[in-house]
């Protein structure tokens, strides 16, 4: 916040910030005369979409008060955008050997409010060159007939040139002159008391801990190993910086991935940079991928930087999260090093490697974690596609993974290379400059090339730290903190140029990408650009170097992007561009992209710089699952740059009718069915956009629906890059998640690709350490945590037989209470031919196993005798696995499902109120009752386990397998039932083992996992979410309807990522719910009044989303049921209900056909049920039907009324009801609503038609008909109407590519 005075002396106190395309309208009422004159009439919502930088002004009212646009290039008039440099040399102006693209804007565009102009202007120019810490002019171009108006001229001068001519003037603007110069000294003791206010305004730890005077002390102790400096503006100290030359070396290697880094070590003949061959080893020679020696020449410096490979060890694959050690530091902080005796705050090195040894207890073999692809670059292997073990063959499934043989380690002779900055502050109002701070240092220690600094995890990275390369740290350690690197030649900004690339490059690039998988492509595609700039086929092929001192430190190949239309279709992109302001030949997509490490910091710039001179706008790069041909996968090498990209969400498509539509059906680009792939994108805009990087180990255990859903909304967070995000899982990241919501397809997350942002650890949770915040997995691994998110949910157990006497005649009466509903033993050994499914894992086997067994049984003779299959449970799962061994070509009679009681004792199989009926509607459960007695699958009800016979097994696997079951009924036993298998599908219940690990960790468990509104346990760094919950007592919501499995999963994932993102998302409040009002992470005073009660605390979530069922049922029926979120009363409630509404029932389940629509009393949808059989289903287009109203639906009760609806399968395969299923059909009900919530227009001081509608229904709930046809004529005479007609035609016209069945005006 700041202020401008107007020329008539009012102030306003204004904000600064990023410019939206919503304010273009207030921006166009800024335009005077004198604005076209100096830059023409210009199209706002196009400058600021093609803009790098737009910046407006707005006061306490939120009016736009001023307006900026800037851009990497002058105006396309002035000369050709790719070649300014080129333009400014040829018109001698004395800049040209200054400014560089890294360094230069052009303001394209301004407009300000009359008397506030010259404020405005001022403030503008402030703010760019705070928000671009490289940026050191900004230029403005104009006719040389034209002269800046009195507010730009104060700011801009013209630019001095050796010669006169040219149709143009170039003005320019210094930083100097706006933005204060650091000037940088060594540290004197008289600067004490300058600094202390700014180390007491940051945090008083240091004080309490040293004394009032450690920074006197600090800067006294300089000595040739431990310098001090200070940033001084008018002879005020306002930054402080102590670096120090002792670093240790062998413990950073040991924690951190430092190989890109030659180890931080000098080079030296001894190095082991390579596994040695089994052949008579050769004299080693320095590798390619050494750092550059010190020396001098800044020439001689760059002469090797093209030669350091992007490579690390392999163990770097195996990476995982770590310790936090919790202190409370200011803004940047503790390094590692040997304490020589001067006065220091960095943390003792004895007492960090107590803390990072690994154990044998606690090391995660190799095979157990996989890192995140966004970070592969600092690996060994950069390949995106080398792991595909979920694409092996199918029996890895039935046997146990192999052990990897142990990572190869480099070993480093030479001495540090590596200075450490110990301590760092500064005012806030110049952190923006704190990389003035770095030629400094490094020219207090000229033989040292690495300056490197560490941080705690929850410390936000601040200004410095953002020009220095984040190190991955190695598995089998937990390190406190986060280690940043920073490579001298990376000052050499004025040196580093981005070009074209040339046939000479060929051998420098070679070099530089030595350890890259697919290099092979990437060198053909650098060939190919180099002989005929186009692909075979004539699509458009650019190849780009970045070079330093005439040295290649980077390549990127692009080609033009010719499925525009499958992107727009399937992926949001319009969430960052307005894809009608981007011609086609603007869309480029990427295809290599390397840049050495230590130029990591200009990576944003590299693709800033292929944009203007490719003459592109945005950029795509694809990232393909491990399943997908290789003809697509093998296109693209992973990029280095990742993390500088956003991912774009996928979009939910249409299933088209497209018989029905025939020439009506969109294009083939968009119904198109290549293979799925996640999509990441940057346009001109976001090279200029920081991301708030956020360090926070945030840990998942599970694989769920709300797992996936809560990584989702993480990871898809544009302006957040969270780099400690880790998923423990049983089975690691799932292909497919096995739910009978289905709310993830294959394809759904192949399009998110979360194994680009989050590090997967494949183990078993079975303890909790709250006091060091580890999670230990069952084979002793130790993942760190800040945040642990638990939702495993619940699974399918082997029961326990309770051991009745059936020889005795023993009834399920004779039972003790809960004998029924016992797990197995996990101690004992598990039968082999006795499972469960529960993931994706488990169907594999299952499959594999049916399908062995089926073949079996088309050989053997079928008797009384034959073993069969028992399928225990009551489920929908039961019926649908049921039909799966039906369909592997097990015979229905060697089949038995055997269901338990409804109500046995206190847990029940199922849910009181529906009676154990997994479909609550008669009619469906008696079709599939007859499905399977048409399969001749015997059923037994009200059946309990009591006992089974084992005998040896001699075909491998188990010890045992079981030959027969018995069990106890209301009557008399059924004794040794012949079984070839046994597969459980109940009880349903939390593991044991993750029971065990809540109950030891002291987390309240009251038969689930206590939560309360905000998801947090007992321990606030804990929160939990899914079936494993339930909410605490005080919320009063112990029935079955506030169980989260009664909701959509997806839904409450979402929600539960929204109470963790304030905790770190700028833009959002700071904290949530349960921190009330928000209390900051820097908090460390308590405040004496005591905390105002928050009023979300007392209620819970509400949830909006439908609940979802399907799967294929006995008969071969493809089973749909969407239903209301929460309670589930059963069938005959629901119809006795007053306030039920009305339901449509089409055809039967006989004919295959059935489908149920119940609409509420308000006339929505609230029950869909769909029954169909060797039909295709489209679901995904019925869930759509949820909550919307029937007018919507082209007045259905009024067709019915008329039957015209014999069918509603084919009611909703019409081509009117395509844009009731597009993915932004609601953003259009919304819309509709909000208008009519609104004042009409042009009659602001009349009532909206909806406020009109609450008074009459408050003062009678029935509206008679003389009021609807009132309401019906101020409809239609107030203009409203129109504006809904014209939301209507431009929602249609929008996603024509969507919606071409729509004829649009003009058309007919």
């Amino acid at each position: 916040m700041t202020t401008v005075t107007s020329s008539h002396g009012p102030t306003e106190v204004i904000n600064a910030r990023r410019t939206e395309s919503l304010d273009a309208p207030a921006i166009l009422e800024l335009i005077a005369p004198r604005t076209n004159s100096q830059f023409g009439r210009v199209n706002i919502v196009h400058l600021i979409e093609k803009s790098n930088l737009s910046v407006t002004l707005n006061n306490e009212e939120n009016e736009v008060l001023g307006f900026a646009g800037f851009l990497d290039q002058p105006q396309l008039e002035v000369c050709n955008p790719a070649d300014w440099e080129q333009w400014m040399l040829d018109m001698k102006y004395k800049l040209s050997s200054n400014a560089s693209p890294l360094n230069s804007l052009f303001l394209h565009y301004f407009a300000a409010k009359d008397d506030y102009t010259i404020g405005c202007a001022s403030e503008i120019v402030r703010t760019v060159f705070n928000a671009v810490p490289e940026l050191r002019f900004i230029f403005l171009s104009m006719r040389s007939d034209t002269k800046p108006e009195p507010a730009l001229a104060q700011i801009f001068h013209p630019a001095e040139r050796d010669g006169l001519g040219g149709h143009h003037t170039l003005y320019v603007c210094h930083r100097h002159n706006h933005v204060p110069l650091l000037h940088i000294r060594k540290a004197c003791v008289e600067d004490h008391d300058d600094l202390t206010p700014i180390f007491k305004q940051l945090n008083n730890n240091l004080t309490e801990t040293y004394g009032n005077y450690f920074l006197a002390e600090m800067i006294e102790a300089q000595d040739e190993d431990n310098h001090s400096i200070v940033a001084e503006v008018g002879g005020k100290a306002v930054g402080f910086l102590s670096v120090c030359s002792h670093v240790n070396v062998k413990l950073l290697q040991d924690c951190f991935e430092l190989d890109s880094f030659h180890g931080l070590c000098k080079e030296h003949p001894d190095d082991i940079l390579q596994e040695e061959a089994p052949t008579p080893p050769t004299p080693l020679t320095p590798p390619p991928s050494a750092p550059i020696p010190p020396t001098s020449n800044p020439e001689v410096q760059a002469a090797k930087m093209s030669e350091v490979s992007i490579r690390s060890s392999s163990s770097e694959a195996d990476k995982q999260v770590y310790h936090n050690a919790n202190r409370k530091t200011p803004n940047a902080i503790v390094l590692l090093q040997k304490n020589k005796g001067s006065v220091s705050v960095a943390t003792n090195a004895e007492e960090i490697q107590s803390e990072t040894e690994p154990s044998s207890s606690s090391a995660l073999p190799p095979t157990g974690s996989k890192p995140k692809l966004s970070e592969i670059h600092m690996q060994s292997s950069s390949s995106l596609f080398q792991d595909n073990e979920e694409n092996k063959n199918e029996e890895v499934f039935l046997r146990e993974s192999p052990i990897s043989p142990k990572p190869f380690v480099s070993t480093y002779k030479g001495e540090s290379n590596a200075f450490s900055i110990q301590l760092f502050c500064i005012d806030e109002q110049y952190e923006m400059r704190s990389a003035d701070f770095l030629p400094k240092i490094f020219k207090l220690f000229p033989d040292k090339d690495f300056a490197v600094i560490t941080v705690p995890h929850l410390v936000p990275e601040f200004p410095l730290i953002q020009q220095f390369v984040r190190v991955t740290p190695k598995p089998m350690t937990n390190v406190p903190h986060e280690l940043y690197v920073f490579h001298r030649n990376g000052l050499l900004s004025s040196g580093f140029n981005v070009r074209l690339a040339k046939t000479e490059d060929y051998e420098q690039v070679e070099k530089l990408t030595k350890n890259i998988k697919l290099r092979e492509n990437l060198l053909a595609d650098l060939k190919l650009f180099n002989s005929a700039r186009r692909d075979t086929d004539g699509t458009e092929i650019q190849a780009f170097v970045a070079d330093c001192i005439g040295q290649v430190v980077g390549i990127c190949i692009v080609r033009r992007e010719e499925n525009v239309e499958e992107v727009r279709a399937y992926y949001n992109i319009e969430d960052f561009i307005y894809f009608n302001h981007h011609r086609r030949d603007e869309h480029s997509h990427l295809h290599h992209f390397a840049l050495n490490p230590i130029f990591q910091h200009y990576a944003k710039h590299f693709i800033k710089e292929v944009l203007r001179q490719g003459h592109k706008s945005c950029l795509y790069y694809p990232i393909y699952p491990s399943y997908a041909p290789q003809s697509c996968s093998e296109k693209h090498s992973l990029i280095t740059g990742l993390n500088f990209m956003v991912p774009v969400r996928a979009r939910r498509q249409i299933e088209y009718p497209l018989q029905e539509l025939g020439i009506n059906a969109p294009s083939e680009r968009v119904i198109s069915k290549s293979p799925p792939y996640a999509i990441n994108h940057i346009n001109r805009k976001l090279t200029l956009e920081p991301k708030v990087t956020i360090n926070a180990r945030i840990v998942v255990v599970g694989a769920s629906d709300v797992g996936i859903s809560f990584l989702e909304s993480l990871c898809f967070c544009p302006h957040l890059r969270f780099n400690n995000l880790t998923l423990v899982s049983k089975r690691g990241l799932p292909q497919t998640l096995l739910s009978p919501s289905e709310s993830y397809s294959s394809d759904d997350l192949a399009r998110l690709s979360l194994r680009s942002w989050v590090n997967i650890v494949q183990g078993f949770m079975t303890d909790i350490d709250r006091k060091r915040k580890h999670v230990i997995t069952a084979d002793g691994a130790r993942v760190a945590y800040d945040h642990l998110i638990i939702c495993t949910g619940q699974q399918y157990q082997i029961p326990c037989p309770t051991g009745a006497d059936v020889n005795n005649m023993a009834a399920n009466h004779d039972l003790t209470k809960g004998a029924g509903n016992k797990p197995y033993d996990i101690s004992q050994p598990t039968p082999d031919n006795v499972m469960t499914v529960n993931d994706n894992y488990d169907v594999r086997k299952l499959s594999l196993w049916a399908t062995n067994m089926g073949l079996k049984c088309e050989i053997q003779v079928q008797d009384e005798k034959s073993p069969m299959v028992v399928v225990y449970g009551r489920s929908f799962d039961a019926y649908t696995t049921v039909q799966c061994l039906i369909s592997h070509g097990i015979p229905g009679p060697r089949i038995a499902l055997v269901r338990p009681p409804t109500q046995n004792t206190t847990v029940s199989v199922s849910d009181d109120v529906t009676n154990g009926d997994p479909f609550n509607e008669p009619v469906v459960s008696k079709i599939v009752q007859d499905g399977l007695e048409t399969a001749g699958v015997r059923v037994f009800d009200d059946h309990v386990l009591a006992d089974w016979c084992q005998e040896e097994n001699n075909s491998g696997g188990s010890l045992y397998r079981i030959t027969s079951v018995s069990f106890t009924t209301p009557t008399k036993p059924l004794i040794q039932l012949p079984c070839m298998g046994f597969i459980s599908f109940h009880p349903k219940r939390i593991d044991e083992r993750t029971f065990l690990a809540l109950n030891r960790a002291c987390l309240v468990f009251d038969g689930r996992l206590a939560i309360d509104s905000s998801f947090k346990t007992n321990d606030p760094s804990i929160r939990a979410a899914g079936p494993i919950t339930k909410y605490a007592r005080r919320y009063h919501a112990d029935g079955y309807w506030s169980r989260h499995e009664n909701y959509s999963s997806k839904e409450i994932g979402f929600r539960l990522a929204l109470t963790v993102l304030p905790l770190f998302d700028p833009t959002l409040d700071g904290s949530d719910h349960t921190e009330y009002p928000p209390i900051t992470p820097a908090t460390t005073v308590k405040p004496e009044t005591p905390m105002p009660e928050n009023p979300h605390e007392k209620l819970i979530p509400v949830y909006t989303d439908p609940k979802v069922t399907q799967g294929v049922l006995p008969g071969g029926y493809t089973y749909l049921h969407i239903r209301k979120p929460g309670d589930r009363p059963s069938y005959a409630a629901q119809i006795d209900n007053i306030d039920h509404g009305m339901e449509i029932v089409t055809g039967s389940p006989e004919n295959g056909n059935y489908f149920r629509l119940h609409l509420n009393q308000y006339k929505k949808v609230e029950t869909v049920t769909c029954l169909v059989k060797d039909v295709k289903l489209p679901a995904s287009n019925l869930v759509r039907l949820y909550g919307v109203h029937e007018r919507y639906l082209n007045n259905l009760v009024g067709r019915l009324n008329e039957a015209m609806i014999p069918d509603l399968y084919i009611f909703f395969r019409e081509p009117w009801c395509m844009s009731i299923f597009h993915d932004r059909f609601q953003d259009f009900r919304h819309e509709v609503r909000e208008l009519l919530s609104s004042a009409p227009p042009g009659a602001e001081s009349l009532p909206s038609l909806e406020a009109k509608v609450r008074q009459l229904v408050d003062e009678d709930l029935n509206i008679n008909s003389q009021q609807r046809a009132e309401l019906k004529m101020r409809f239609a005479n107030n203009g409203q109407r129109k504006e809904v007609e014209a939301r209507l035609l431009s929602y249609l016209s929008y996603n024509y590519y969507h919606l071409p069945m729509y004829a649009k005006p003009g058309m007919v």
